[in-house]
Order: C-alpha cells, then structure tokens, then sequence
C-alpha cells in the first residue's frame, strides 16, 4: 500500500497528531521502546494508512481511546495485536458501538462517501478490538522511558479520558475540548464537564491536542467552558419559561446558534443542524434532574 506521506502535527518531541482527518484526531507518543497510540482513524484506509506510518517509529505498544464515540475507536481493528486501553466504562460503550461501525447502513453510505474503504470494510482480518485492560480514576504506563499519565475527565462522555505526557508538557483532551469548531454536547453532563475542564486547566501543560480541530494551549480553555455555560443558560431560560422538551427544541434555531460561535468541523456539516437538537435535549435533561434535586 506503501507508506502514509500525509502531513501529520508534531506538537512537541516525540509527540504527533493528524488534525486533517475525518473524525477525530488520532495522536501517538514515540518512545525508545515503541509506540503509544491515542484514538484511531474512523475511516478504514485513514486507519491502515495510519498504522504503517507509525510503524515507522517502532512497533505498535499500546492504543488507548479517548471515549466510544465511533470516531475515536473505529480504526482499533485495524490495529490488531495492539494492546487496548480505556476507562472501565468503555467496555460497555464499544461493545453498544459495534453495530453503528459495522452495520450494512454504514457500508451503504461508505460506498458513497468514502469509496476506497469499502474492501476494508468488514474484512475478516480486522475484527473489533476493544479495550482489554482498564482502569477507574486513572492510569501510569511506562514505555521507552517515557511516562504516560491517562486520567479519568468525565465531561464530554462519563469515560473520557486524557492523556498526559509530562516530560513535553502536552495532553491529549480527546473531545473535551474542541478548538474552534461546533461543540458536541449530545450526551454530556455539562456540569461535569466544567469540573473536567477545570482539572485540566490545574495541570503543568504547555500544548492540549484537542479532539477536534488545531492544538491550542490552556488559554481556550475559558473558551471551551463558555460554550457550556452558554448551552446551559439557554437551556434554563427554555426550563425558566416553561416549555417541554419538545417546544425547546422547537424554538427557532437562530437562538441556539448563537450559543457556539464555531462551525462544524472535519466533514460533519450535513449534521450541523440535527446536533443542535441532540444538544438541547440532552442539556434539558440534565438541568431538569439538576432542579429536580436543588
């Protein structure tokens, strides 16, 4: 297939991201003893591609998955021998995951949106790979030298994880944050999240590879959590009026769009709309179940 000449971000030594792909951004660490791999690439040729570049650094140690949205975790079978890292609740999630990476829908819709996957699609070669080993509040592995905290920041999804490599000052957030680009807020606990978004702006870090869009720094991190908070307050002023969740979801779109001021990334845009109604009825649970105990 030959070696994958797509530029990828090196965001500090030893340490890479490809931020150009459809999806997530997938990221790993180089060390002397190998190579620790963080998300894969949703799309299959994306994700082969991927691995023979990373061969290159060494052999393939560890993967770990930032949280179980199918972005973040279809490639794992394209990486099979790889040992799988996730937070204890992601054994679930991949597992409830598998038919949205597999399904004939998918196929179907691959065979116009991304043609040449369509062979790897389902090959006999490249079964699901979920996580294998797991962890609670946090993780310490030890490759090459090289330490790699992973960190349990539920905000996002309830098995978000963060990847924090100290000695280069940088950490991955997976969709923690997203720089400049549409905040998914589907199914997350917005409180949580601020609380995620919090511990990280505590740690010694110089550089975040965020899960989607460009690496940034510490300082959007008051960005990110504005985005929250603007959800959330649209959301009571929804609840504060009276209205149900489907009369929210009915109030004119322009409102909401002004909550986010960042549009759609990495080829999402057909979706833009349809997340702004997963976002309100996800926010209007939890401020409803947040009144309910106060």
């Amino acid at each position: 297939m030959g070696a994958y000449r797509r530029p990828m971000r090196r965001v500090a030594e030893g340490v890479y991201a490809e931020i150009y792909f459809w999806g997530c951004n997938p990221g790993f660490v180089s060390t002397g003893d190998g190579v620790f791999m963080i998300d894969t690439p949703q799309q299959p040729i994306d994700a082969v591609r991927w691995r023979e570049r990373l061969q290159e650094h060494g052999p393939l140690r560890y993967l770990v998955n930032t949280e179980p949205h199918p972005d973040h975790i279809r490639g794992n079978a394209y990486f099979p021998g790889v040992e799988v890292l996730g937070q204890e609740r992601m054994v679930a999630r991949y597992a409830d995951a598998i038919p949205m990476m597999t399904g004939t829908t998918v196929l179907d819709t691959m065979k116009t949106t991304d043609p040449d996957s369509v062979w790897l699609f389902n090959h006999p070669d490249y079964p699901p790979n979920p996580p294998t080993r797991t962890f609670s509040s946090s993780l310490d592995v030890e490759l090459g030298n090289q330490a790699l905290h992973l960190i349990h920041h539920p905000g996002h999804t309830p098995p978000q994880t963060s990847i924090y490599v100290p000695s280069r000052g940088v950490l991955f957030t997976g969709d923690n944050v997203f720089y400049k680009c549409k905040t998914f807020v589907q199914e997350a606990d917005p409180w949580e999240w601020l609380a995620a978004l919090d511990a990280i702006g505590a740690l010694d870090v110089e550089t975040i590879v965020p899960g989607h869009g460009e690496p940034c720094d510490k300082r959007y991190l008051s960005q990110q959590a504005q985005i929250i908070q603007n959800w959330i307050g649209v959301v009571e002023d929804y609840v504060r009026r009276g209205l149900s969740e489907d009369e929210a979801v009915a109030e004119p779109l322009e409102v909401v769009r002004n909550v986010d001021p960042w549009p759609i990334g990495q080829r999402l845009f057909p979706m833009s709309d349809s997340l702004n109604e997963r976002n309100i009825r996800n926010v209007y649970k939890h401020v409803v179940a947040r009144q309910a105990v106060a």
